[in-house]
């Protein structure tokens, strides 16, 4: 019993797609419904304004920067466990999928709005 579950295991880890969540590079274009976007991941603990990376050296100071056609937005990290996101309370961002990340975004009626974003 106990080699069958080491096989199975084994093969459960072998066929597991490798997810590249260490990585993240210093800016990335998406499109989302269509309309090019750039986000890019700062850390500013010690105001240094440092790109970051990985996304395990995100401090707690960390914020990204979101380039949309008409406007930038400045998002500043949540410590939501397990997750990579940046929030304001009208906008989050969210990287669970690196390349379909979640972007949501707070109307003025209270509604949420999803935009749909792939990497490029």
């Amino acid at each position: 019993m106990m080699t069958f579950l080491s096989l199975m295991m084994s093969f459960l880890i072998s066929i597991s797609p490798v997810v590249p969540s260490a990585l993240a590079p210093e800016s990335t274009s998406f499109t989302c419904d269509g309309s090019l976007v750039e986000a890019t991941i700062y850390n500013n603990e010690n105001g240094t304004y440092n790109r970051v990376k990985a996304y395990e050296e995100l401090d707690a100071g960390a914020f990204i920067v979101i380039n949309l056609v008409n406007s930038k937005l400045m998002l500043p990290r949540t410590f939501n466990v397990g997750e990579t996101s940046f929030t304001d309370g009208k906008w989050w961002w969210n990287y669970e999928d690196h390349q379909h990340p979640t972007f949501r975004g707070l109307t003025p009626l209270g509604e949420i709005q999803e935009f749909s974003c792939e990497a490029l």
